[in-house]
């Protein structure tokens, strides 16, 4: 496994251009606001309308879980950019990220988010086969969706705070 002089070696090309570059740095700061604001704000409106649900009638139900499992490619999208940017953001100042305990809260954080998010997606796939009436499928369904709007807020405090550690 390489250590960390050698990524911070391999990518200092990069890191060079990088910070020669505030058209680079703007635009992927963009890229990495928007698909957090867009991937980040639809996950939470669809975590709230999971709230809602949970004493929604059994007939409104269905609908409600539909709408949510549409937000799920927009969502991913605005991840990946978010993935995407913050790769190239942090392979262009390793020797700051590499061993800085925000970042790796940050991404620990961020794990948590995407094993919540297909773990979400699971439960709604079983309601899909089973009828959506189960109470305690629900509330599964509702403590993953609050667990989720949790770390969407962790992760975007990771990223203040290493702005400004």
């Amino acid at each position: 496994m390489p250590t960390l002089d050698t990524l911070i070696e391999l990518a200092r090309p990069w890191a060079k251009f990088y910070s020669k570059s505030s058209p680079t740095q703007a635009v992927l700061m963009f890229m990495h606001l928007a698909g957090m604001l867009g991937g980040g704000g639809l996950a939470i409106a669809a975590d709230r309308a999971m709230w809602k649900a949970r004493t929604a009638s059994d007939e409104a139900r269905p609908r409600l879980l539909a709408e949510v499992e549409r937000t799920h490619r927009p969502v991913l999208i605005g991840l990946a950019m978010a993935v995407v940017s913050g790769l190239l953001m942090t392979a262009a100042d390793l020797k700051t990220y590499g061993p800085s305990l925000i970042w790796w809260g940050k991404m620990a954080a961020f794990v948590l988010l995407l094993a919540n998010g297909a773990w979400l997606q699971f439960i709604e796939r079983g309601m899909q086969r089973a009828p959506a009436t189960i109470n305690t499928t629900w509330a599964r369904l509702v403590l993953s969706s609050r667990v989720s709007y949790v770390l969407w807020f962790a992760v975007v405090l990771g990223g203040v705070l290493l702005k400004n550690a």
